[in-house]
């Protein structure tokens, strides 16, 4: 989702873009096979490169926490991570930055408290998960290569993600909201997280990590009430229990019972300027209301 539309920015900005895939067909010029479980890659997308942009990664909420599931979530980051330092101390190459993402998981569950990029990691599966990410994408430095890692919030978008289903119970005339409804939902609109990127790209004064989150996080009750305002209302209100989730969904229910309230302030006194700062603001361009 993010790739797709981030491509989509990068083109009408004149850049040069090209995609790595497990799947390549004679048709897809513009794209160049690996695959990063067998540590096997087309040496020529990294002599070719000025930038590389990692956001592969299996989807942390897209099915139950099993043994397998939490090691595929592990391996597919740590896999293609390592694969791209593996091949850049390799190929010869005239990449100058390495964007790779990580996520505002790396905090756990923080409650009112304000994360800055300084904070520990948590010790739960996320967040160690995310260490490890993050870790393996440092390496990439020390090659004297420009590094930035930006930890992504809910990312916004119609395309897919955290916004469709949130949406989906609206269309019944219900309006659920998980648990106590009290965790902060740190959150960028998809749009905004692109330029954010791009700025990186033209920056060169931008390394290390970044959180990739708006100003304004709101509290899941407090995103449902928005967006049932900005739909004109007159929904009902359904709670889901906190138990009712972690039956379902097992240790994965951390991922949407847990808040954190991560703070923009650092990508901000580096020079990038919100198009959507606000929750409202996003919700109404994405719905077109």
């Amino acid at each position: 989702m993010i790739g797709t539309r981030l491509a989509e920015l990068l083109r009408s900005n004149k850049f040069e873009v090209h995609f790595l895939s497990r799947r390549k067909n004679d048709q897809q010029k513009d794209t160049f096979l690996w695959d990063p479980e067998k540590g096997v890659i087309d040496e020529k997308a990294i002599r070719l490169a000025d930038v590389l942009i990692n956001l592969a990664g299996e989807g942390i909420a897209d099915k139950r926490w099993t043994s397998r599931r939490k090691r595929k979530i592990v391996n597919s980051r740590m896999f293609s991570t390592n694969l791209l330092h593996k091949s850049l101390s390799e190929i010869p190459n005239k990449v100058q930055l390495m964007i790779n993402a990580s996520a505002i998981g790396i905090y756990g569950n923080t409650g009112m408290q304000i994360m800055h990029e300084e904070h520990k990691a948590a010790s739960d599966f996320l967040g160690q998960t995310c260490l490890r990410w993050e870790n393996a994408a440092l390496q990439i430095e020390k090659l004297n290569i420009r590094t930035v890692i930006f930890r992504i919030g809910l990312v916004l978008s119609t395309a897919g993600g955290f916004l469709p289903r949130i949406l989906q119970p609206f269309k019944f005339g219900v309006a659920t909201y998980l648990g106590s409804g009290e965790q902060y939902q740190s959150w960028i609109h998809i749009d905004d997280l692109c330029k954010m990127m791009i700025k990186a790209i033209r920056d060169e004064n931008l390394h290390g990590v970044y959180n990739a989150v708006a100003p304004g996080p709101l509290n899941n009750k407090n995103l449902i009430k928005l967006i049932s305002q900005i739909l004109a209302g007159g929904h009902i209100f359904i709670k889901i229990p906190s138990l009712l989730l972690k039956f379902i969904f097992g240790e994965m229910s951390v991922a949407v019972l847990g808040g954190t309230r991560a703070s923009s302030e650092k990508i901000e006194k580096a020079g990038f300027s919100f198009k959507y700062p606000q929750a409202n603001q996003a919700i109404r361009n994405l719905l077109g209301k």
